[in-house]
């Protein structure tokens, strides 16, 4: 068996120690650009340049495998080279130098995030066009398109939630990515807002956990490892309008920007519901406050009214008053006749 063949055997196994980060080997998986996941790398042979042309999982001329010290093995047992010193432009091609043992110019970094692909201080670009046949070349960082390696395969659930007439409701959805897939990287979870509930808060659980959230534009955006899985948690008030009964139904929709999908996941839209519930009762003795107040106040106002009514009307002969007299002894208009 070649040696390079041994190799590349060893690194698929995990033979090859570990780098310092503790990272395991990625692939072998087809490499793309993002958002053409069509078009891949592919190697025309040792000291030939990488070209993009038409996917095609059989081909092992494009299959590649990240190791964890950095080195990209192609399938047919070469490394992905890009030498110091040669200028922008220049084809990026495979060979076995050194034993693909990691030189300078053989050790790469994929930043997910931005979708880089580098290595001795310059990026893998393109030659020219989106298209199949097109050169993959060195570039000065950053520069070139976003390169994805492997696929993801992140599906969106539908979820549900309650919430009371004119209270607080809560509902979610639930994002995950296969685990057989590569990392997904800037997931987006979007929600599609419904008039009437006030939306006053967003956050991710379990595999969505580190993602930032705007609940002004309702989204979560982070990632998603392979094999993960999180929740996405909408909350906020109902109006007080609101009828017992009634079901709202917000859109959800995930959207994957720095990793291309598998066909046949592409992103679609589910829905998040919420059914509203009646209030609740008012608190036991609560209406009895109100009725009590009032047959408190109506007793003193009659009351007052029953002592007023005694003092005007007070008998002749009362106390103070002599026999024969009014008890009224105010100034009088005297006549004269």
């Amino acid at each position: 068996m070649p040696i390079q063949s041994i190799l590349l055997s060893l690194l698929l196994l995990g033979g090859v120690p570990a780098s310092a980060s503790g990272g395991t080997t990625i692939g072998p998986v087809q490499i793309n650009p993002v958002g053409h996941p069509h078009l891949c790398w592919q190697a025309t042979g040792n000291g030939a340049p990488i070209l993009l042309e038409a996917c095609d999982p059989a081909v092992q001329a494009q299959q590649w495998s990240l190791t964890p010290d950095g080195v990209l093995m192609n399938g047919i047992g070469y490394c992905l080279e890009a030498r110091s010193g040669q200028p922008a432009g220049t084809a990026l091609y495979i060979d076995f130098a050194a034993q693909c043992g990691g030189a300078r110019g053989q050790v790469w970094q994929y930043n997910g995030t931005n979708g880089h692909l580098s290595s001795a201080g310059t990026c893998a670009g393109l030659a020219g066009r989106m298209a199949a046949g097109t050169t993959v070349v060195r570039r000065a960082c950053p520069g070139g398109p976003r390169w994805s390696i492997g696929y993801s395969a992140v599906t969106l659930h539908a979820g549900s939630g309650t919430g009371a007439v004119g209270g607080a409701f809560g509902t979610s959805v639930t994002v995950a990515n296969a685990a057989s897939a590569q990392t997904a990287y800037r997931v987006t979870v979007a929600f599609g807002p419904l008039a009437g509930p006030d939306y006053t808060g967003l956050h991710g659980a379990g595999g969505a956990s580190g993602w930032h959230c705007d609940t002004s534009a309702l989204t979560c955006t982070g990632t998603l490892p392979a094999g993960a899985s999180g929740r996405i948690y909408l909350s906020g008030r109902l109006p007080a309008t609101a009828r017992p009964g009634r079901l709202y139904s917000l859109t959800a929709r995930a959207v994957v920007a720095g990793t291309s999908q598998l066909h046949r996941t592409a992103s679609k839209t589910v829905l998040a519901t919420v059914t509203v519930n009646a209030a609740p009762p008012a608190p036991a003795g609560s209406s009895s406050l109100p009725l009590l107040a009032i047959a408190v106040t109506a007793l003193l106002l009659g009351g007052g009214l029953l002592i007023g009514f005694t003092l005007r009307r007070r008998p002749a002969g009362a106390r103070g008053c002599p026999a024969g007299t009014s008890a009224y002894q105010g100034h009088r208009r005297r006549v004269t006749r």
